[in-house]
């Protein structure tokens, strides 16, 4: 992701900045500093977007694994009614369809569980992302409020 590339640089220009003798304080080009700053600044609104669209998509997902699995459940229940209306196997029937039924939900569940688990996965990743921007960009702001006072 080019966040990434320009946190890097960020850290990097703190990293190798020229020293101040014993203030331990790094001068690093402000105008550089600030290019970067712009730069990410730019880009978090993409990257927003993209995960406000992995969030749409992950709704989208769950709707779609919900509406599976209503119908899976519905077919079963139906399989069940059609298998209880059968005289010579209604014992027989009734358990297979209880098995259907509960295998439809077990179904359902794990496909609920999966989508959450996706959807949590992808925002986890963004957070990161974005906590680690603005945990550069608070340092740059610092190191330069250090520099303007030096």
């Amino acid at each position: 992701m080019e966040i990434f590339r320009i946190l890097d640089e960020l850290e990097i220009m703190v990293k190798e900045g020229k020293r101040v003798p014993l203030s331990g304080k790094t001068m690093i080009e402000p105008n550089l500093f600030l290019d970067r700053l712009d730069r990410i600044r730019a880009i978090l609104p993409e990257e927003l977007e993209h995960a406000r669209l992995i969030i749409e998509e992950k709704e989208r997902i769950r709707r779609e694994a919900y509406s599976q699995a209503e119908e899976y459940i519905r077919e079963s229940e139906e399989r069940a009614r059609y298998l209880l209306n059968e005289n010579e196997i209604v014992k027989n029937a009734q358990q297979i369809a209880d098995e259907i039924i509960a295998k439809a939900q077990k179904v359902a569940e794990e496909i609920r569980r999966d989508a959450d688990e996706y959807a949590e996965g992808i925002l986890t990743h963004m957070e990161i992302v974005l906590r680690k921007g603005l945990d550069v960009i608070q340092q740059g702001k610092e190191e330069l409020k250090n520099s303007a006072s030096s």
